[in-house]
């Protein structure tokens, strides 16, 4: 049995840009099945050079129509999808699998819906009539902000090989899902799919540790977003009280803590202008500023 790596190149062409993931899927569950079947027993001979024969017109045809030359990625695009029509004809269980998209595909889109609806949420846990410079959901969403640009640093700095180490069984479960090949398959296909939702996990590490990146941006920015949206929907029917209310704390110790979580704000942006010692000790519930909308005429 020759080693995987050498019945075909299929490193090099997931790693190509021309080569969409789906073609790549396919490549690499044809070559895990051929791998696993030494004797020929899933795909005989015939299949095989079928296959071939077949791939090399229909690529011909495909660089034809779009005016290129005739490439390995055509052909071994045609293959796959000729290897698995052929084996989902003949083993429909098969067919099934080959044809769904494996991984956790909903997570990319739900955790950043679900982040919209709990920061559109969260400023109902607090009065609805005033905005607490001190509450709770105010200073968690400051505080979130600033871990996360903590953890990215943290990152950065961390070797990639711990990284990849650490973070193997969660990206692995994002790559391919429920590890779980359908049942009553031949030895050699189940072998074969078994292969692949191995080498599938190694291959698509880095697309999956992409999009994990994003979703996560998003989540951050679908948070902030609902948050936004629901005080400003909140706002055109209720007038908000702006203040601070503490047991322990005094304006110039509350004056100190709202520099510190606001500084980065005030750095990326600084025409913003922060709040002085004066205005905190105004802004003490008790010592009310109404802050109020006049439309002019």
């Amino acid at each position: 049995r020759p080693p995987r790596s050498t019945l075909f190149p299929y490193t090099t062409l997931f790693r190509s840009r021309s080569m969409n993931e789906q073609v790549a899927r396919n490549v690499v569950l044809v070559r895990s099945i051929e791998y696993a079947d030494v004797a020929h027993t899933v795909l005989s001979d015939d299949d095989r050079m079928y296959a071939t024969r077949s791939a090399r017109e229909l690529a011909a045809w495909q660089a034809a129509d779009s005016h290129m030359a005739v490439n390995q990625h055509h052909f071994l695009q045609q293959r796959a999808e000729q290897i698995l029509k052929r084996l989902g004809e003949r083993t429909p269980a098969f067919g099934a699998f080959a044809r769904r998209a494996p991984g956790m595909t909903g997570i990319w889109i739900a955790l950043p819906f679900l982040a919209f609806l709990l920061g559109a949420a969260l400023d109902r846990i607090a009065d609805p009539h005033r905005v607490d410079l001190l509450s709770a959901p105010l200073l968690a969403i400051v505080g979130w902000n600033l871990l996360v640009y903590l953890g990215l640093l943290v990152w950065a700095i961390v070797p990639a090989a711990r990284r990849r180490k650490s973070g193997t069984p969660l990206l692995r479960r994002l790559s391919v899902g429920k590890v779980v090949a359908p049942r009553k398959l031949p030895t050699a296909l189940a072998e074969g799919v078994a292969h692949y939702l191995a080498d599938w996990a190694v291959l698509s590490e880095p697309l999956t540790r992409a999009r994990l990146a994003r979703t996560f941006h998003l989540a951050a920015a679908g948070f902030a977003l609902g948050a936004v949206a629901s005080l400003y929907a909140r706002g055109l029917l209720t007038q908000y009280v702006t203040g601070w209310e503490s047991t322990f704390l005094d304006a110039q110790q509350v004056h100190t803590l709202l520099s510190w979580l606001f500084a980065p704000a005030l750095t990326v942006f600084p025409f913003l202008q922060g709040f002085s010692p004066a205005e905190i000790e105004q802004l003490r519930f008790g010592n009310r500023l109404r802050v109020s909308w006049e439309i002019p005429d």
